[in-house]
């Protein structure tokens, strides 16, 4: 009996069983604290946290499927369709930004139903996949990268960030780092690395000055009040009901949690932080568990960049390892933006912390991401395997 149970569990969870570990530890906790942090429901309608950690407990089940079915299939039939999909995602994007659903001051959702979309998710895993496919082709030919590659190049990840701009400027922000760690990766001469972190600068700076899209003048402010907080550190009480008042207060949740916390459920910074179990959702983890627990979290993500490399490894293929770094890149980079700017070391972005924080399509995504990642770990395997035939 125990051999057909392990043999199941076996069948369905492939891949790197580590990845698969911190996968389930983050997520697990995740759903602990986002039960927590959406305390204040409670005020609204005692009921409202029963069903909001229900409807979370069903995406968790539903990412947890899609990571196992994508850990199980072949992940260079993803290369086939990266470029269409990235296309398609643009086409969403547009479709969102101009009859999307307005949600915080920007239109970057889709209303499928009873199913909120958010594209630029979407397009992340494309343009990852689809500039993983560029570079794997070309690495054995350098006089490949072309003039003309490199138009190809500024033309993909540049419209792919301003349309995300318009509407996400933070996101925007995340995917082009990706690019640029991929770029490094995938051999891209400096010098064209150097045009195009250039070129998209030069973007960014016109639609922010111009006030192009829905977020400019949120960026100018958030920006302003970066610069403000780091050079004149006025020190603003938290009962201040300005901008900087979801900031405020996720200081004085670390503050008071750090080396006193108030226990799992205790939390009193929950019932002011609007965005508790998203944006500052690592303040709540202070909080509540400690600074001991809380540098447990980017350990976490660590160690999670420490197995997508391992996966990079021993990848037999380019493409393979150029995915998985992309992937596991994006991951932690968005994990470690939520949680400085839950310390303030940055400007606020917005950005979730993935598995840890609510979130339905973000959640989505990022259980096809790793599943992804997984997939591409299975070449260790085989190669484990080809090593015992040979011996």
């Amino acid at each position: 009996m125990e051999n057909r149970i392990t043999e199941y569990i076996k069948s369905k969870l492939a891949g790197d069983y580590q990845i698969w570990f911190i996968v389930f530890v983050l997520n697990a906790f995740g759903l602990l604290i986002q039960f927590s942090a959406k305390g204040r429901m409670v005020m609204m309608n005692p009921m409202d946290p029963i069903f909001s950690f229900i409807k979370s407990m069903v995406i968790l089940i539903f990412s947890f499927i899609l990571m196992s079915w994508f850990s199980r299939q072949n992940y260079l039939k993803f290369a086939q369709y990266s470029h269409v999909a990235l296309l398609f995602s643009w086409i969403l994007i547009l479709v969102a930004f101009v009859f999307g659903e307005s949600k915080g001051g920007a239109s970057r959702w889709l209303e499928i139903g009873p199913i909120s979309f958010m594209p630029s998710d979407m397009a992340k895993l494309c343009l990852i996949g689809s500039l993983a496919k560029d570079f794997s082709t070309r690495q054995s030919n350098p006089e490949a990268y072309n003039w003309q590659f490199f138009l190809w190049l500024l033309i993909k990840i540049g419209i792919t960030c301003f349309l995300i701009m318009l509407s996400n400027f933070s996101t925007s922000i995340l995917i082009f780092l990706t690019s640029i760690i991929l770029m490094i990766f995938g051999r891209v001469p400096w010098k064209q690395i150097g045009y195009i972190i250039a070129s998209v600068a030069i973007l960014a700076s016109l639609v922010v000055t111009l006030e192009i899209g829905q977020r400019a003048k949120t960026v100018k402010s958030r920006i302003a009040n970066f610069s403000n907080r780091v050079g004149k550190k006025d020190g603003k009480s938290v009962d201040k009901k300005d901008e900087d008042y979801q900031l405020y207060r996720s200081y004085y949740a670390i503050a008071t949690g750090a080396l006193s916390p108030k226990g799992p459920g205790r939390s009193q910074q929950r019932y002011f932080l609007s965005q508790a179990e998203s944006d500052f959702v690592y303040a709540i983890i202070v909080e509540e568990y400690g600074i001991v627990v809380a540098i447990f979290i980017p350990l976490f993500f660590l160690w999670l960049m420490y197995r997508g490399a391992n996966a990079v490894r021993h990848s037999g293929k380019p493409f393979g390892g150029l995915l998985s770094a992309g992937l596991t890149f994006s991951i932690v980079f968005q994990a470690f933006i939520n949680m400085l700017v839950a310390v303030g070391a940055g400007p606020v972005t917005g950005q979730p912390m993935p598995m840890v924080s609510a979130g339905g399509t973000s959640l989505i995504f990022t259980a096809i991401s790793i599943g992804l990642i997984l997939s591409v770990s299975r070449d260790k395997e085989q190669e484990t395997k080809d090593l015992k035939t040979i011996i």
